[in-house]
């Protein structure tokens, strides 16, 4: 491919960045559109699980191509060391085109033959390719959808050349629906919905979701209750399933931000603190609450040594009747007796900071 083509073929990922920027600098509007894929849609959690992962392998990979290699043999033995071991019984097992890996596997064909100097013999070598690994029929239906998908790719790249940060929740959500409204116009909508589907439909969802999450105007409960009704619109029977997906430290740390609005309103310390410990009983065992107490703890006299090291600092510098080499010798006696071991540590980023204070008072000084 030529180094547009591989260009615009690589931007077209910038597009949800573009779409996260905007979400996350701009206030958000609360009125929300239709969704793109909402749980009438055959796309299950099941396929965006398998859409993230990567490609099955076989256990055993061809092995180097030998030095004495025939000029036949080279070009196929090049591919299989770029191309080592993927299992397309496990990649196909469910139809040449299906919901999640066939979109990954033309990701992966632009890949390999990424050094293509034009798209032409882009599409050659990769056709080559695919009527060495399929059948015949299979190989042609392959090689079409896949000349379609990447045609479709780089006419969406010239399509939303102008596209600017999203300004709300909805806005980022309205350019999602309008690029796969695009590649349905494009591809028609079974194969735009199959090959895209399951990555747009996890897109919205975190959109949405995180919308909900991140809004600082509402208390825990009604987000709770959005979020539930969010699940049940977009994932149907699996709205329970949802919720079990991430990992258990990130959906306390979801929590958190839940309930941000309430706890921010507790006024006890120590009430604060035994919520969070609730919080944290639901998702972790007896023995790792422990674990993150002790870390918590550990944080906290970390912050109060610091703390009482600045007063203690501050009176030293303040101490009129002491010379310039005095205090720096009484600070750096503190700084052992306070910090120990990460006192030197600890210097070092004093220095450190220092040093960009003295370089920005310096700077404004400046005409």
């Amino acid at each position: 491919m030529t180094t547009k083509n591989k260009q615009a073929v690589a931007l077209i990922g910038i597009f949800v960045l573009f779409l996260l920027i905007g979400y996350w600098l701009f206030p958000k509007d609360t009125q929300q559109t239709e969704y793109i894929f909402d749980k009438s849609y055959n796309i299950s959690l099941e396929d965006v699980k398998k859409s993230r992962k990567s490609l099955p392998r076989n256990k055993f990979t061809p092995e180097s191509t030998p030095l004495n290699s025939s000029p036949e043999e080279s070009v196929q033995d090049t591919i299989a060391q770029q191309d080592p071991g993927l299992d397309l019984r496990k990649i196909f097992g469910e139809g040449l085109i299906n919901s999640y890996t066939t979109f990954k596997y033309f990701k992966h064909l632009e890949h390999l033959f990424r050094k293509s100097t034009t798209l032409g013999e882009h599409f050659d070598e990769v056709k080559k390719y695919l009527f060495a690994e399929f059948s015949q029929t299979e190989a042609q239906t392959l090689f079409e959808t896949y000349k379609n998908y990447l045609q479709c790719e780089m006419d969406l790249m010239d399509a939303f050349r102008n596209l600017t940060s999203a300004k709300s929740t909805e806005e980022a959500i309205e350019t999602l629906k309008q690029i796969q409204d695009f590649r349905r116009d494009r591809l028609g909508v079974e194969l735009a919905d199959k090959l895209f589907g399951a990555d747009v439909k996890a897109k919205e969802y975190a959109f949405r979701r995180a919308d909900i999450v991140g809004d600082k105007s509402l208390y825990g409960k009604a987000k709770e209750d959005m979020l539930s009704q969010l699940n049940g619109d977009m994932w149907g029977e699996e709205a329970d399933a949802i919720e079990e997906h991430p990992n258990d430290y990130n959906r306390f740390k979801e929590k958190l931000l839940i309930y941000e609005k309430d706890l921010a309103e507790i006024e006890s310390e120590e009430i604060r603190q035994a919520k969070i410990k609730e919080y944290r009983t639901d998702f972790f065992t007896p023995e790792v609450v422990k674990r993150l107490e002790k870390v918590d703890n550990q944080i906290m006299a970390e912050k109060q040594n610091k703390i009482d090291y600045r007063e203690k600092e501050k009176k030293i510098l303040d101490n009129t009747g002491l010379t310039e080499e005095t205090k720096n010798q009484k600070i750096e006696t503190l700084q052992s007796e306070m910090f120990g071991e990460e006192a030197d540590a600890f210097r070092r980023r004093e220095n450190m900071r220092i040093g960009l204070e003295k370089m920005i008072q310096e700077n404004q000084k400046k005409p």
